[in-house]
């Protein structure tokens, strides 16, 4: 079973894992700002062909990137489609309107270059790194450290439902699409996340049996101006987007 280990590869030797974890947040909080200002095809390609330069700069593997965009590419093409289908206009072929079919593209092109700047950035740093960064910008430690328990615990969530699933096919079940398959996949579901709430209220009870009552998460040292320099081509992309958005 894949994991959706993040920061499997965060210990590269690329320019982008060089780089401080908080100028790469800042850089993608403007970069996803940046691209969903952008209405024109030619804006959302620029951000496209940006996001693929980012990827190659940050040396990531194929298949990581591929695992990872599996979702977020099947999302977009949905939502894409329905823009080529109910958006009024000149018809095209059959439903699809010429209208429909730009902004469904559009929207692709946008959605796709959001992940890959999440990918890009913040795969080419160490989670903690990450969290100690975004705490050093300002976001509350609360939601933090409810950010790394639920990624902590995703892994022993996904290793039960491995183990539910082998022992299923180890009494018989196969899959298929049928009406016996999707009730037990409800089942399955519907147990995992019952036991997935019982542990939730377990890991309260023994957190606070420890003494445990708001969490610290430390920030990062103070940034040079070595780091500044070395971040600041990365800045150039978004500053270009929000440029070409305001003269367009």
């Amino acid at each position: 079973m894949h994991l959706p280990e993040i920061d499997r590869y965060a210990h590269g030797q690329s320019p982008l894992h060089r780089l401080d974890p908080r100028l790469k947040l800042l850089a993608l909080v403007l970069l996803l700002l940046a691209t969903n200002l952008t209405r024109q095809l030619p804006g959302a390609l620029i951000a496209l062909s940006g996001a693929l330069g980012l990827v190659l700069l940050s040396r990531l593997p194929l298949p990581f990137l591929l695992w990872h965009l599996k979702a977020p590419a099947l999302l977009a093409l949905l939502l894409g489609l329905g823009l080529a289908l109910f958006t009024p206009g000149e018809p095209l072929l059959g439903p699809i309107t010429a209208e429909g079919l730009l902004l469904g593209i559009t929207l692709i092109m946008k959605v796709l270059a959001c992940f890959l700047y999440f990918l890009a950035l913040v795969a080419t740093a160490p989670l903690f790194s990450t969290i100690r960064a975004a705490r050093s910008l300002g976001i509350p430690e609360k939601l933090l450290a409810l950010l790394i328990f639920t990624y902590r615990y995703l892994f022993v969530f996904l290793d039960r439902a491995r183990n539910l699933s082998l022992a299923m096919q180890a009494r018989g079940f196969r899959e298929g699409t049928n009406k016996h398959t999707y009730e037990t996949k409800a089942r399955l579901y519907a147990l995992l996340f019952l036991r997935a709430y019982e542990d939730t209220e377990r890991i309260l009870l023994a957190m606070q049996a420890r003494g445990f009552s708001s969490p610290k998460v430390p920030g990062l040292p103070p940034l040079n101006r070595e780091q500044l320099l070395q971040a600041l081509p990365l800045f150039t992309l978004p500053l270009a987007l929000l440029a070409l958005n305001f003269l367009w």
